[in-house]
């Protein structure tokens, strides 16, 4: 492996390390989230998320279909806001 390689392979890790700490999973859900619906998806009897695993999984959804392409820890954050928020699964 070369030198520059190995650098980089070092360092990635601590250049993103600080973005998901200053993700803001609420201040998203207003500025990105509310563009397509409001929370009452979340409230609704009827809603189609049912477990903890779909949320994830239709948070991802959302976030592919507006592109925003958020990093694992921010879709988590965004799971974790939902699910103490609303969901309580």
């Amino acid at each position: 492996m070369s030198v520059r390689l190995l650098t980089v392979a070092l360092l990635l890790p601590l250049a993103t390390a600080g973005q998901a700490a200053d993700f803001d999973a609420e201040k998203f859900l207003g500025e990105k989230c509310t563009q397509c619906h409001d929370s009452s998806v979340y409230t609704r009897p009827d809603h189609k998320v049912q477990s903890l695993t779909a949320l994830d999984t239709q948070v991802r959804r959302c976030d592919s279909m507006i592109g925003t392409k958020l990093f694992d820890d921010d879709i988590n954050a965004v799971v974790e806001h939902l699910n103490t928020r609303y969901y309580h699964f």
